[in-house]
């Protein structure tokens, strides 16, 4: 699902979130008119349910709902580079295309986002953000844990995680946790995609890819108010809309 949709994520588990993503595939494939029952057998639930959804999520029904997600399709505002540039400090074009690649390339892979203190409720946020779009993606399980519960042996652990992305979000990227996280995944052929506002510290230099935010080569000193976490945000939405317009 792309960002011209707007949900509160936080209301929705994982069926329901299964749901709206079927719904908002028909409509961005031009089969608006999927009806009802049509949803309910693809993603084996009951009409009942996806109602009381609609219901749960503020429509009248289902005919609202998709319609009102045909509206939102429609209206969409165009993304730009402009915003962008804004808010990523030396933007390149190239390394914006290329996270658009990865997300491509791993979409019907197991992702992960990591972050710790407000890092993770940015974490948290582009995870929701993965999943009511249609990504598989872990937040808030740490690579290492996952990994164990994968698999028990090294034979096993090469045959059943295939290498994906994980997305890295720090501040000053040396955050231990964080660092852990994209360390075991490397050691797992992971891509690395990172957000910190330090281009020369050790996340940076573990990175594929490094979105520099409010940059500064200072020693971090918390500050009042920290555009940091919402430039991020905003940074990340703009990539999404751009990975589903380009589709």
């Amino acid at each position: 699902m792309s960002s011209k949709y707007f949900f509160l994520t936080n209301q929705l588990n994982e069926a329901e979130t299964r749901v709206v993503t079927s719904i908002v595939n028909h409509i961005e494939n031009g089969d608006e008119r999927a009806g009802i029952a049509k949803i309910a057998a693809e993603n084996y639930v009951s009409t009942a349910f996806i109602i009381k959804m609609c219901k749960k999520l503020g429509y009248n029904g289902y005919t609202d709902l998709v319609y009102k997600l045909s509206q939102q399709r429609e209206n969409a505002p165009a993304s730009n580079a402009y915003e962008l540039q804004t808010l990523i400090d030396d933007y390149n074009e190239a390394d914006v295309k290329q996270f658009l690649s990865y997300l491509q390339q791993f979409y019907d892979r197991k992702m992960f986002v990591i972050g710790a203190g407000f890092a993770d409720i940015v974490a948290e946020y582009i995870a929701q953000r993965l999943a009511v779009s249609g990504f598989m993606v872990f937040n808030r399980v740490h690579f290492y844990d996952y990994m164990l519960f994968r698999s028990n042996t090294a034979q096993l652990l090469q045959t059943n995680v295939k290498p994906a992305v994980i997305i890295a979000i720090s501040q000053s990227g040396e955050t231990d946790m964080v660092l852990n996280d994209v360390t075991r995944a490397r050691q797992s052929d992971f891509r690395v995609v990172s957000f910190t506002r330090m281009r020369n510290s050790t996340l940076a230099s573990m990175s594929d890819l490094t979105f520099v935010v409010n940059g500064t080569r200072e020693a971090l000193i918390p500050t009042v108010p920290n555009s940091f976490f919402g430039k991020v945000i905003l940074a990340f939405d703009e990539m999404l809309g751009l990975y589903f317009r380009e589709e």
